[in-house]
């Protein structure tokens, strides 16, 4: 018994460690070009072999494997590998967070794959190497493909208690805002850092909304139409400098190499029982090599944002109609 729980932590071990070799391979200049970590290569391969090599390395000759064991060694040693990366700091939390559905289900798949190898005596001395080169295999294949980019919309809204020349007062000059009135937002739970203010320079079409947020950052939204009571439109400007590089992980930073926002606007119209229908709306464009997926949560990311910034604008509108201030 003691030998079958020693073989089971040895591949648990063996393959988060491996895991944790190829991420800091992908961080190494060297390296990088060969596996990008947005990449099939590293987002769904590499967790496949983690979780197959755990199951192998694990398992004991002779010895039949079962599902619940190649699952749970599978899970545990992908659970060990993200929790590697993030203890040491190879991974922020947000981006621990946007990969876990997607490597624990590779993990599970290869786990599997390494569960019906062993079962069916399909093993021999290439096949852990084999499957420990698999990422090297696919990623110059997949680095050699035409850069992608793919550009999206996203729009979400709310109704407000005020009419719309009030709501649209409130866009414009926006000044010590408070946790709470943003309301709950998973976004910022898990790390993206919250807005502090945003400060209006000009008015109409050439204006500057400078917003600034928690951990030094801050960027520009140019306003390129102004309609009073209709609708306020700005395109983003991100200066040098104007994102710190430790307030986001590289993987999802403003205007970073895969993530860029385009241009934004607030709508409003009246609502059919009173008030506004407040909409915002922001246009983005997804770099990555993984359209479907980087598509998929830059517009959940987004959509959630959307979500705590429309409640504070809420919130103000609907207490001046309150109390007149």
């Amino acid at each position: 018994m003691a030998f079958f729980k020693s073989r089971t932590l040895a591949g648990i071990l063996v393959g988060a460690l491996y895991g944790l070799a190829i991420r800091l391979g992908v961080a190494n200049q060297h390296i990088h070009p060969v596996i990008d970590a947005i990449s099939t290569a590293f987002l769904f391969v590499c967790p496949f072999s983690v979780g197959a090599i755990a199951v192998l390395w694990g398992a004991q000759k002779d010895v039949r494997v079962g599902l619940r064991r190649q699952l749970g060694m599978a899970c545990a040693a992908m659970g060990l590998f993200l929790l590697g990366m993030f203890g040491t700091f190879l991974e922020g939390l947000i981006c621990i967070v946007l990969v876990v559905p997607v490597f624990m289900l590779a993990a599970m798949a290869g786990g599997l794959a390494g569960g019906a190898l062993h079962n069916y005596g399909r093993v021999n001395d290439a096949t852990l190497p084999a499957l420990a080169l698999l990422p090297f295999l696919l990623g110059p294949l997949e680095q050699g493909l035409p850069p992608q980019r793919s550009e999206q919309t996203v729009t979400t809204t709310l109704h407000v208690a005020a009419p719309p020349d009030v709501v649209f007062d409130r866009l414009l000059d926006v000044r010590g805002i408070r946790p709470d009135e943003l309301g709950f937002s998973v976004v910022h739970l898990i790390g993206l850092p919250r807005p502090l203010e945003a400060e209006m320079r000009g008015s109409g079409p050439g204006a500057v909304r400078t917003s600034r947020w928690e951990k030094n950052v801050w960027f520009q939204e140019v306003i390129t139409a102004s309609e009073p009571g209709r609708a306020l439109r700005y395109r983003f400007v991100v200066p040098a400098g104007a994102i710190p590089r430790e307030a986001l992980d590289e993987h999802v930073e403003i205007n970073g190499a895969y993530f860029e926002l385009v241009d934004g606007a607030y709508t409003l119209a009246p609502a059919p029982g009173g008030g506004t229908a407040l909409s915002l709306t922001t246009r983005f464009v997804n770099k990555s090599r993984l359209t479907t997926y980087g598509n998929l949560w830059g517009r959940l990311v987004l959509g959630d944002f959307h979500r705590a910034i429309l409640v504070l604008m809420k919130s103000r509108a609907e207490r001046v109609v309150r109390t007149g201030a």
